[in-house]
């Protein structure tokens, strides 16, 4: 039988998180049979590849390793007519999870993607919690707060789900992390040579007229992101060298450098290095949310710009890449 939906999971020595994922993905109230599960293996050298040979999944390998290879690969091979590009930290919210989203691409053949909100599980760390509030990392949280104002003037399926029509000028920062497409529209634009950010993709097929998509404002996908702040700096370290700096000038990077970005940017630099600006935010989004784990922003925000800093301060490469792009 030809699969309805297909998952398509990069992994590298995920096993410590594989189990739960995979497990959310055949738990599901729906025909197993037409749920198909590839995983895009980097080269792991622990049990992931035992793991997911348990749950009857499609084993490719991804010798270029970087997620987003594995992705491409994935993307390739996929039979389902809807893609959802995963990762090893995620698990589904609930056992009904498929059967939304077949319905809403079902209902509105003109929906070429749906997403929804990241949460975290009981188990997870403080510091995980705190990034279920800013939904991606500090930077991005302040230059693009582009969803809110869509969901605004959205029109909505029932209370939790909002559809509308992004316009390319006004991006979102989609990628992964359940992520779900029509995959006829999308894939050719996965099949292109060279890297290709998952955020790229997205932006690319809103760019080719693909504009209408749901979204979820509802606990969507458990995203064990982060456990410890040095967490947080291997991802931006390893994104900032590999993604951004080694890449950019292949991607499609329309999801970031809008007509505003310098100017947010520079603000960004004042909000977070003068964190008594960042403080005074996080007192008032505590109160605003009722969440103390708010607390954590100016610390992480500091963090992240110090990162960066003490990249483009240490490596020419770095510090050519942030010339040419002020110089833009």
């Amino acid at each position: 039988m030809t699969p309805n939906i297909s998952f398509i999971i990069p992994t590298y020595n995920a096993e410590s998180h594989l189990n739960k994922c995979l497990s959310s993905i055949r738990n599901q109230d729906y025909p197993q049979e037409t749920v198909e599960i590839i995983i895009a293996d980097g080269g792991s050298h622990d049990s992931t590849i035992e793991i997911a040979m348990q749950y009857n999944c499609i084993i490719l390998n991804n010798l270029k390793r970087l997620a987003e290879s594995g992705v491409q690969l994935g993307m390739q091979k996929t039979n389902g007519e809807i893609s959802v590009i995963f990762a090893a930290d995620n698990e589904l919210v609930g056992y009904d999870w498929i059967k939304k989203i077949r319905s809403i691409f079902a209902d509105d053949e003109e929906i070429s993607a749906v997403w929804g909100r990241l949460v975290s599980s009981e188990d997870d760390t403080a510091l995980n919690k705190y990034f279920e509030l800013i939904q991606s990392d500090p930077l991005n949280w302040f230059l693009n707060r582009n969803l809110h104002k869509y969901m605004r003037r959205a029109v909505k399926k029932d209370k939790d789900c909002f559809m509308f029509y992004v316009n390319p000028g006004m991006p979102l920062v989609w990628g992964a992390n359940g992520l779900s497409y029509r995959t006829a529209r999308i894939r050719d634009i996965w099949a292109q040579e060279g890297y290709l950010g998952d955020n790229d993709a997205f932006q690319c097929m809103i760019e080719r007229g693909s504009k209408k998509v749901a979204y979820f404002d509802s606990p969507f996908v458990f995203h064990h992101h982060v456990a410890r702040l040095n967490d947080f700096v291997s991802k931006w370290k390893r994104n900032f060298a590999q993604h951004l700096v080694g890449q950019y000038k292949t991607r499609n990077m329309g999801w970031v450098f809008t007509d505003s970005f310098k100017l947010k940017l520079f603000f960004w630099v004042l909000y977070s290095g003068m964190p008594v600006f960042s403080l005074f935010h996080s007192m008032y989004l505590v109160l605003k949310n009722r969440s103390v784990y708010w607390l954590y922003h100016p610390v992480v925000s500091f963090l992240q710009l110090y990162t960066y800093t003490i990249l483009v301060v240490k490596n020419k490469k770095f510090s050519q890449f942030f010339y040419d792009l002020l110089g833009k």
